[in-house]
């Protein structure tokens, strides 16, 4: 079993509804990939350290997933091309992340 961690950032401008309309859009293309999602969540809006897409801030957001099959390449072509995903960086874990409950800070 193999283990990611993606951080990608969404447009500052999104209102929650938007966000979780682009959070579920990300799980549900990472679930059609044959991943199964341990975690997914939003870190909330940050200043970015240099601009992207002309934006100064960006909402931070964590998934992480297992995957027999990795498709870390049709993943990024895919996130490339959503225009409310400013950035992205993928990373692969060598080791299970600890699940997060729900009621846990989002780390702000």
């Amino acid at each position: 079993m193999r283990y990611y961690e993606i951080l990608y950032i969404v447009h500052p401008d999104f209102e929650e509804e938007r966000l979780l309309k682009v959070q579920d859009d990300v799980n549900d293309r990472v679930k059609k990939l044959g991943s199964k999602i341990i975690n997914s969540y939003m870190w909330g809006k940050r200043k970015l350290a240099y601009l992207v897409d002309k934006q100064k801030y960006g909402t931070y957001m964590m998934l992480q997933y297992e995957t027999e099959t990795p498709a870390v390449d049709e993943l990024n072509s895919w996130m490339e091309l959503n225009e409310a995903i400013l950035a992205y960086y993928t990373v692969r874990l060598n080791q299970r992340p600890e699940e997060k409950e729900l009621g846990e800070s989002n780390g702000e």
